[in-house]
């Protein structure tokens, strides 16, 4: 890590530090600003981080029968991910071996069980094995010989296919480390994704995920739709490096589920699997967003609505009406978010601005920075930013 990047303060310059290290672990710090807008960095983070993590890439409900596929395409990859005939998931990259034209778009069934190219005929199994070649015997034999599609690792769990481009990263349960258990606690398994919707930003990915990862913008940014619901102030961060995690209690119903309930029955608890994806979670519902650059300074959100089966003593209609109602206030908050951050490109490469300011409360946007510059190799900010 570039210690010139990001400073952190020493304790004797922040007063409450030490009395507040149980709920905010990290002392304030200070972040260069090229971190947004250096296209080094940038492309540093696109190979050393991204194509080395996992992501949730589809509602296991998406592929429910064998032959079923869909798309994934983010950070310029076509995934297809498709169920086999004994009912795991396989993915392989969605590009013809003949001239590498895009298989398939969007989802559907493989007819027959096989994939067919559209420009020449090509044909794959299920695995993505190049099963047959119109005028093979034109071909050179040992090009053709044997050929499958580039194959990416999968793995499911919590209802969701996941995906990494790495051969070399550890198992996902591995991965999530205290996350797993964290998460498992509310049986994602048995929940639905009802909702989905995806949104442009106007800003870098990592100041995106910034947004998400305080809560003290609560009572400004959110007044009229979060300001006197979450007890922002009373926020508690936990740092697992490289992932974090809080939990944030909420005016009535924390009271209600009693002193004995634990910390996901009776808070919001908020997970983000670094680097990208956020779990936003009650104990019957909850929001989980993925964030993908696009370019140095456009993002894609990704945003699923997730639902468990209706607690005790609500009706299923009552259940489906109370879940839209979560999802629309969802998609209030989001909004108010993405106004603020569609803004940030148009003073961040400004004379006026040099860098970022971190507070106690904003821990987990220090640990998320310390953890990016430690594993991009990085040797300074470019001339020409």
């Amino acid at each position: 890590m570039r210690e010139d990047i990001i400073k952190l303060a020493n304790a004797a310059d922040c007063k409450s530090y030490e009395a507040s290290r149980e709920q905010y672990p990290l002392p304030p710090a200070q972040l260069d600003g090229r971190v947004y807008t250096d296209p080094q960095l940038y492309a540093a983070e696109r190979k050393r981080i991204f194509l080395e993590s996992w992501f949730p890439a589809c509602p296991l409900s998406d592929i429910p029968s064998p032959g079923d596929y869909t798309t994934w395409e983010r950070l310029d990859q076509s995934v297809i991910i498709i169920r086999q005939d004994d009912g795991t998931i396989r993915a392989w990259h969605n590009v013809c071996l003949h001239r590498g034209a895009k298989l398939v778009t969007g989802s559907g069934c493989a007819k027959g069980g096989l994939i067919t190219c559209p420009w020449h005929g090509f044909s794959y199994t299920t695995a993505g094995a190049l099963t047959r070649i119109p005028l093979a015997d034109t071909f050179d034999t040992s090009a053709i010989a044997d050929r499958r599609c580039q194959a990416v690792r999968t793995q499911s769990w919590g209802g969701y296919c996941w995906l990494t481009f790495s051969d070399n990263q550890k198992p996902l349960t591995h991965y999530l480390a205290s996350l797993h258990d964290e998460l498992s606690y509310y049986k994602l398994d048995t929940f639905a994704t009802p909702y989905r919707t995806s949104f442009t930003i106007n800003a870098n990915w990592k100041a995106t995920v910034d947004a998400f990862n305080e809560t003290w913008h609560v009572p400004f940014t959110h007044r009229g739709t979060l300001g006197g619901l979450m007890r922002w102030k009373e926020a508690s961060i936990r740092i697992d490096s490289p992932h974090s995690w809080m939990t944030l209690p909420v005016e009535k119903f924390t009271e209600r589920a009693g002193a004995q309930a634990s910390h996901q029955e009776a808070n919001v608890c908020h997970y983000t699997v670094f680097p990208n994806t956020i779990f936003s979670c009650f104990p019957t519902h909850l929001q989980m967003w993925s964030v993908y650059p696009v370019a140095i300074n456009r993002t894609v959100l990704d945003a699923w609505g997730i639902v468990g089966p209706a607690p005790a003593g609500i009706e299923e209609d009552d259940w489906q009406v109370q879940n839209a109602r979560s999802w629309q206030h969802f998609l209030d908050v989001s909004s108010e978010d993405i106004r603020i951050l569609d803004s940030l490109d148009d003073v961040v490469r400004s004379e006026g601005y040099n860098g970022s300011m971190f507070n106690t409360a904003e821990s987990r946007l220090t640990a998320f920075h310390q953890e990016i510059l430690s594993r991009c190799s990085f040797d300074g900010f470019s001339d020409t930013d």
